[in-house]
């Protein structure tokens, strides 16, 4: 006899039964008591107490090149990262403003599209890491449910290694784990990005049939000759004849 609830060290497979059907590795003054049938933890989580936040800075994963001037466009990337240049744009937008359109439409449709890329890897890289630490741990408590019941008449494993002995494993991969929780996340944002995309348009199909990879050189082509004729037109039909009704 002794007074068990002095004890400070977990045991292995020995758990504090108090009442109903809770197991606690440590407590007051209880029953100490050992299971002679296999059995599935159910840990029990903490209630969240709200933090106030502060603000931290942004770690040097950012580059502190970049900021936003006072009408509210970004600055400071480096040349080598620039998709690209904004003297020629300029130019572009100012004397074949037309074609800037077409070419910033293909540029908006290159950046969704490689959104969809990126999610679509990390939902594959998350959910494959997910997989493995699910059968990682498995194998572990596995594999440290034999060392005690070897050592069970020493105490256990942690009575060998002392007060540095894990006794727990996070479990992220359970239905409401963290890596579970970013995992569905990152599928409903695939699935939202695939259904707020694509273009049915029997026109852009057709050309693409009959030029191939010229189509989008084609479409500005024509574009830009559509542009000229309507200013042309304007200018025949209608600032020409005012200019003559002025000189009259």
């Amino acid at each position: 006899e002794g007074n068990y609830s002095a004890i400070r060290i977990l045991r292995a497979d020995l758990w504090w039964y108090c009442r109903g059907k809770i197991l606690r590795s440590r407590l007051p003054t209880c029953a100490i008591v050992q299971l002679a049938i296999t059995f599935a933890l159910a840990f029990e989580r903490n209630p969240r107490v709200p933090e106030k936040r502060t603000k931290k800075s942004l770690g040097t994963s950012f580059d502190e090149r970049i900021y936003i001037d006072s009408i509210g466009v970004p600055g400071g990337v480096p040349d080598e990262h620039k998709a690209r240049d904004q003297v020629a744009a300029g130019f572009e937008s100012f004397l074949f403003w037309w074609v800037t359109i077409n070419k910033n439409v293909d540029w908006i449709n290159y950046i969704y599209y490689n959104q969809q890329r990126f999610i679509n890897y990390t939902r594959d890289a998350v959910k494959g890491i997910a997989e493995q630490l699910d059968a990682t741990s498995r194998m572990a408590w596995e594999n440290r449910l034999a060392p005690d019941m070897i050592l069970a008449e020493k105490g256990g494993v942690c009575v060998m290694i002392g007060d540095t002995c894990c006794t727990f494993i996070p479990n992220n991969t359970a239905p409401d784990g963290t890596i579970t929780k970013a995992l569905q996340g990152l599928t409903t944002l695939a699935e939202e990005w695939a259904e707020n995309s694509g273009t049915d348009n029997s026109l852009t199909g057709w050309l693409e049939s009959w030029f191939g990879k010229w189509k989008g050189m084609v479409v500005s082509f024509s574009t830009s000759l559509i542009a000229v004729a309507g200013v042309l037109t304007a200018v025949r039909c209608c600032i020409i004849p005012c200019v003559r009704g002025l000189i009259q």
